[in-house]
């Protein structure tokens, strides 16, 4: 799999979950506070590094789940972070199953709060996927 079909892959299988309305790539910050209409539970991915060793890729990421906050309080914070790890291990899960991937190394996992267009919490994990590669060259 290409770099391109690894982050599509991601995304398609976050909007197949109950809780997703919004998928999305790239710089988060910019993103989430320029769209005021935008539709709540997000994921998100962020690149960070990736190789290529023998007859694998390595892509890892960061891959965020966000929901608004239901007050100032934050009553709702610990329960959008609950639902967010396990919303989060579903996905990779089910990407490894569908494309005989493996998680490469562990798995971190890192709780928010965060003003955007809106107040909200959530939770990210830092992940590297193993992924085999299927030609040096991919088409297009």
């Amino acid at each position: 799999m290409t770099y391109q079909e690894v982050v599509k892959a991601l995304e398609t299988i976050a909007l197949s979950q109950h809780n997703i309305r919004y998928a999305g790539y790239g710089d988060l910050y910019r993103d989430l506070n320029s769209n005021p209409s935008l539709r709540y539970d997000v994921f998100y991915i962020t690149p960070n590094q990736y190789t290529l060793e023998g007859d694998f890729n390595r892509f890892s990421f960061n891959l965020f789940y966000i929901s608004r906050l239901e007050n100032i309080d934050g009553d709702n914070m610990l329960q959008i972070q609950s639902i967010g790890k396990e919303l989060l291990d579903n996905i990779v899960r089910t990407f490894c199953e569908e494309y005989e991937s493996e998680v490469y190394g562990g798995i971190y996992y890192q709780p928010f709060t965060q003003r955007f267009a809106d107040e909200c919490a959530g939770i990210y994990m830092t992940v590297t996927l193993e992924v085999p590669v299927d030609s040096i060259c991919a088409e297009f």
